[in-house]
């Protein structure tokens, strides 16, 4: 069966993740080299000034390819065809001339774009804030509170080491910001993202939005839409999927589609611009338009019965124990490829030259347990044991 091949927005987004980790690097790597230039103080004010300049190019690169990205989004949703692979091989041109020619975006879809990008760009200024004050606070101490953001002050007091924090260990330091990554965000879990795992999550969580945005701004005047099933799901999704759901939280028939999304103001209105446009971060469930056209009386019921808040309640996980333990299974193995991705990002900062390009090599590899990667194990022991 033919694979789609990856459209504009998907290479722009891979682009976005490729940028994140690239910035993280080039930090990880001049924080580095104040190991070998002596631990003086206006080394690390220099190096704290080459990672301003670092994040606010990542900052810079953002702002090119975010629009971008929410846009053709929107695009490429409205026109499945365009990603279909043809007997010639797809090219770059070819989606963007597709895309340009393409009917322009509504003023409501315009808007939302502008929104969803302005909230992301909230989200990666607040990141590279916390980065920021993280490594000024570890590298030269607090500073006059004003300069950054309170968020980023407050979430890296909670790190700061006592004095002038871990300079005085720097080797030790480096070594774990090349073992954990570089703190840009702390959840209310306590637990610490990294630069670029945290930017990685938050982009592919925004797409999403745009994709399912794009599918409730389609047709402005269409209500009702239905929420994917899926054959293994999380807990948070179970009890909300296969149900149809009003756009407009008007139905009396449906519930209000924010009540799926999440309010994001508990007593406002029942609308969109009011939700958080998802289930759950990098939530994988789709949203289709839906019609009760066609439908016999019974059937209608028995859709409408399922879909009721009260009839059908979402606090009772309706999965039976064989798709509990199927999604159980599910989450190990994504947990195991997490775990050798994280170890691939690892890899790629602290031994750059000798790392594969692409998790998918690396991954390949270690399966295979072979002499590369027995190789790679080696001169990562030695780089982290000098």
């Amino acid at each position: 069966m033919p694979t789609l091949r990856p459209g504009p927005a998907d290479r722009e987004l891979q682009r976005l993740i490729e940028i994140f980790l690239k910035a993280e690097t080039d930090i990880i790597n001049e924080i580095g080299r104040l190991r070998s230039r002596g631990l003086i103080d206006y080394g690390a004010v220099g190096a704290l000034e080459r990672v301003q300049a670092i994040l606010r190019k990542l900052e810079n690169d953002c702002w090119t390819y975010v629009p971008r990205m929410l846009e053709e989004k929107f695009y490429y949703v409205n026109h499945p065809d365009a990603r279909k692979p043809m007997e010639e091989p797809e090219t770059p041109e070819k989606h963007l001339r597709g895309y340009q020619n393409a009917r322009a975006l509504t003023s409501e879809q315009t808007d939302i774009v502008q929104r969803l990008t302005m909230n992301l760009m909230g989200e990666i200024d607040a990141a590279t804030a916390t980065v920021t004050a993280t490594l000024q606070n570890a590298l030269i101490g607090r500073i006059e509170s004003d300069i950054f953001r309170r968020v980023g002050l407050e979430q890296a007091a909670a790190m700061q080491a006592t004095g002038r924090g871990v300079y005085k260990a720097l080797p030790q330091f480096v070594e774990v910001l090349r073992r954990e990554g570089i703190t840009a965000f702390v959840d209310r879990a306590g637990r610490h993202w990294s630069l670029h795992t945290y930017g990685s999550m938050v982009l592919r969580t925004t797409s999403r939005q745009a994709e399912v945005l794009s599918v409730l701004t389609e047709n402005p005047d269409h209500d009702l839409y239905k929420i994917s099933s899926h054959g293994t799901t999380c807990k948070l999704c179970a009890p909300l999927e296969g149900r149809v759901y009003s756009k407009s939280g008007t139905d009396p028939d449906f519930p209000p589609l924010a009540a799926a999304f999440g309010k994001v103001d508990k007593a406002g209105p029942d609308t969109l611009s009011n939700t958080y446009l998802n289930i759950h971060p990098s939530c994988l469930h789709s949203i289709v338009a839906w019609t009760p056209m066609g439908r016999s009386p019974e059937e209608l019921r028995k859709i409408k019965d399922f879909s009721s808040f009260e009839k059908n309640p979402v606090t009772q996980d309706p999965r039976t124990k064989k798709q509990i333990e199927a999604y159980r299974k599910k989450e190990e193995a994504r947990a195991r490829f997490l775990r050798d991705y994280r170890q691939w990002e690892r890899y790629r900062l602290t031994i750059p030259d000798d790392t594969p390009k692409t998790f998918a090599t690396f991954q390949r590899h270690k399966q295979a347990d072979d002499d590369k990667y027995k190789r790679w194990e080696e001169l990562y022991r030695e780089a982290n044991n000098p």
